[in-house]
């Protein structure tokens, strides 16, 4: 697992491990970064798992951006379609750092979930990531 800080270092991280067709996942909110991908999916649906994992079908690997269940969404394509996931957390769940996941509904329910992401990196970013976030990343993972 690459582990690095700073969003400057994302596209060094996917270049490290191969990946130039990357597949963002990652809600509208966070648009303005100027991110590496080739196609978005910016819904997290708990019930459209497949459905992502053909959108993502021209891509070499998963770059999520946001918190737990974007992660977690991000992992279970993963598990669907065998891609690496790099993560970019906004939130300091700790999702990114175990390959299990779970897929909850619009009402925090949860709906599924399963394990064997295939996980290979994680830029951390305490500019972007949310106030909780920031704290523990200053005392370090």
């Amino acid at each position: 697992m690459i582990v690095r800080w700073g969003l400057a270092e994302l596209r060094g991280v996917l270049s490290e491990l191969g990946i130039e067709r990357s597949f963002l996942i990652a809600s509208e909110r966070w648009s303005e970064l100027d991110l590496p991908a080739t196609v978005r999916w910016s819904d997290v649906p708990h019930d459209r798992i497949e459905e992502i994992a053909a959108a993502a079908g021209g891509a070499d690997g998963l770059l999520a951006v946001g918190g737990g269940s974007t992660i977690d969404l991000a992992k279970a394509v993963s598990v669907a379609t065998g891609l690496p996931v790099v993560s970019l957390p906004t939130t300091y769940s700790g999702a990114e750092w175990t390959p299990s996941f779970g897929i909850r509904d619009p009402e925090r329910r949860m709906r599924g979930g399963g394990a064997g992401a295939n996980l290979a990196g994680i830029v951390y970013e305490p500019e972007r990531a949310g106030p909780l976030c920031r704290g523990a990343l200053r005392q370090g993972p």
